[in-house]
């Protein structure tokens, strides 16, 4: 762009007014945004016990241990090492 388009184009631009930026209302509410995160974060992490992932009852490829975690075995027979 030289001179002249720049002269062209600050005459087409001079009766455009452009509003000032208003920065704070953009803070306040990335602010507020950032505080329901956390405060939501510490409400949740002292809800109470977590749901239960593990199915009462194991289908016929898995087997339960003794902490209840499931344990998936392939069907077929396994060999010691």
């Amino acid at each position: 762009m030289d001179r002249r388009d720049q002269e062209l184009l600050d005459k087409q631009l001079r009766h455009i007014e452009f509003a000032p930026r208003n920065d704070g209302v953009a803070m306040l509410l990335s602010a507020m945004f950032f505080a329901g995160m956390a405060i939501g974060g510490f409400l949740y992490a002292y809800a109470g016990s977590p749901p239960r992932a593990v199915a009462d009852q194991a289908s016929p490829n898995q087997r339960i241990a003794s902490n209840e975690v499931p344990i998936f075995i392939p069907q077929g027979k396994m060999t010691p090492q």
